[in-house]
């Protein structure tokens, strides 16, 4: 089949496909409404279509919100230091075009400032933003933040800063260890005011929300040092060869506080790829 870009409702992704779908028993995980990926192959059975993705996981056709012609995707890249192009922040974050557009200026202010300016930087950066976001959508942690009361080691020292200071910006700033620091760093007082730092999701944040929650992701990146780790990828090796994906998992440690979600990073980075090689 020709190759596509697939957008999805909330469907479970499989290890295989099943003409039974009371079948459970291959259920991966579960992708959210709007994930999207390069689909290398359709397979049709008593279930109906499914689609495979290039880690061969696949994804029941019933579930599908969209699919779009990928040829555009394997037009040469346009060069970083040029600005990234639309069409990569799509692909490395698995945003829809309108999110991608929303962020991209402001996705490419971060990445100057903060010197995200190689082809492995910058691909390593937006898959994770892009599973961090939920593909350049959400802005605001859905959960309350209760679970952070009292974290010492993110600076909640007052009562109520679990809430206030919850994850925010297309990296989940969470913390008042980190507004503070971004409020110095970045001259915007989003310790007085958090919601500086993004609104729920794209679709309700103001342009200097998009624009805050974009530079934010960058400034955590760069204070964690994440280029130096970015760095030592092989863009041109498989991210699944050990070296490189000792050294991915290492980034996604410095953001998450551990590997959650890593197939999905995974998955974002390969969606990616061939935009920046």
């Amino acid at each position: 089949m020709a190759r596509m870009i697939v957008t999805v409702n909330r469907l479970n992704r499989r290890s295989g496909v099943v003409s039974n779908m009371a079948d459970k028993s291959n259920i991966i995980d579960v992708v959210t409404k709007g994930f999207s990926f390069d689909s290398t192959g359709k397979i049709h059975n008593a279930a109906g279509d499914w689609y495979e993705d290039s880690s061969r996981r696949y994804y029941w056709g019933g579930g599908l919100l969209m699919t779009e012609d990928a040829v555009a995707a394997v037009q040469p890249p346009v060069s970083v230091a040029a600005g990234l192009s639309t069409m990569q922040i799509k692909a490395a974050t698995m945003s829809t075009t309108t999110n991608a557009e929303k962020f991209a200026s402001f996705i490419n202010d971060a990445c100057t400032k903060f010197q995200i300016n190689t082809p492995i930087r910058a691909l390593c950066f937006l898959a994770q933003v892009g599973h961090e976001s939920g593909g350049l959508f959400f802005t605001e942690e859905l959960a309350s933040g209760s679970a952070y009361e009292g974290r010492t080691d993110l600076g909640n020292m007052q009562p109520g800063d679990g809430v206030r200071f919850k994850g925010r910006g297309l990296i989940q700033i969470t913390g008042r260890g980190n507004y503070t620091a971004i409020s110095t760093d970045l001259g915007i007082d989003c310790v007085a005011n958090p919601t500086l730092l993004g609104g729920k999701n794209a679709n309700v944040c103001t342009q200097e929300q998009l624009k805050n929650a974009a530079m934010s992701a960058g400034w955590f990146w760069n204070s964690r040092n994440l280029n130096d780790l970015a760095d030592k990828i092989d863009i041109n090796k498989p991210i699944e060869d050990d070296a490189n994906l000792d050294q991915f998992e290492a980034i996604t440690i410095k953001i998450n506080g551990g590997t959650n979600g890593l197939p999905d990073r995974v998955a974002r980075f390969k969606s990616g790829v061939q935009l920046f090689t």
